[in-house]
């Protein structure tokens, strides 16, 4: 078979289609596949809220732990340290566990000293001091961090990007003119050639009045709006007389009340005769005795 293929590839080695291309027209030219980037994750812009508190609920012992091992070996690390055992690291971690606690308990005494429910940073400060940790010793720790945010950061973020607003749909045009009436062409431009762009629409050339005209006043409304107003003031000068009377007639019937004091001790009226109606009298009732006797 190998005679007579003799161009013909091994089954062991992996056949190549382009062998006789190759051969007749020398090495072919591929250009070296490039695969394509991973897709960017678009990271949300930082928000100016502060991040919600941690679920309590979720830092269980064995997570707490962890923690605090993690801190050891990062501070250990930093101090030169290659490695250590676990039953030094067991031994280190219950020892910051009982310093922790220990300030912790001692910030909350400067606090109830100050009545507060809870600590501040103040009273963190002076619970340090007591063990001999001044702040001030702090700063090359706060200076670390400072250079790992800075190293996080110098990598330029990618920017976001925000698609644009869905465009609002365009208002439907103002049924000015009738569409479905094909327009009158004048017979001047009858004659222009088929590919010419039709006439716009009436309401762009054609001039329409700004406001209809205003209609004359017929006599007969002129009469009764007259004959309106003039009821108008008629009621108006009736309901301010009726006003003023009303407020005089409530004088007149809180009257009696006022003027209660007058008629409780009233005065005795003594009626004086005149001398000479006595004498009148008198001469009467002479000349009406012998009349009698008579």
């Amino acid at each position: 078979m190998s005679s007579y293929y003799p161009n013909q590839t091994p089954l062991s080695s992996s056949y190549n289609p382009y062998s006789q291309y190759s051969a007749q027209y020398g090495q072919a030219y591929f250009p070296t596949y490039h695969p394509p980037p991973p897709p960017r994750v678009i990271t949300p812009p930082p928000s100016d809220l502060p991040p919600p508190p941690p679920d309590l609920t979720s830092i269980t012992p064995n997570v707490a732990s962890k923690a605090i091992q993690r801190l050891i070996a990062s501070e250990l690390r930093d101090a030169g340290f290659s490695g250590a055992q676990p039953q030094v690291m067991e031994s280190l971690e219950r020892d910051v566990v009982a310093f922790i606690e220990r300030l912790y308990e001692r910030a909350h005494q400067y606090a109830n000293l100050s009545n507060r429910s809870g600590a501040i940073a103040t009273d963190l400060v002076l619970a340090c001091e007591e063990f001999d940790i001044a702040p001030d010793s702090l700063r090359p720790t706060r200076a670390k961090i400072v250079k790992k945010k800075k190293k996080k950061r110098a990598v330029p973020a990618t920017p976001t990007l925000i698609p644009p607003r869905s465009r609002s749909p365009s208002p439907a045009r103002l049924p000015s003119d009738d569409e479905s009436v094909p327009p009158s062409i004048p017979p001047t431009l009858r004659a222009l050639p088929t590919f010419f762009p039709g006439l716009p629409p009436k309401h762009t050339y054609l001039r329409t009045p700004a406001s209809p005209p205003k209609k004359a006043a017929i006599p007969s409304l002129e009469k009764k709006l007259e004959t309106a107003s003039l009821v108008q003031k008629s009621l108006r000068s009736l309901m301010v007389a009726t006003e003023d009377a009303k407020g005089q007639e409530e004088g007149e019937l809180l009257g009696h009340i006022v003027n209660a004091e007058t008629g409780i001790h009233p005065r005795k009226r003594w009626k004086l005769s005149h001398p000479s109606s006595r004498k009148m009298r008198q001469s009467t009732g002479s000349r009406v005795q012998p009349s009698i006797a008579s």
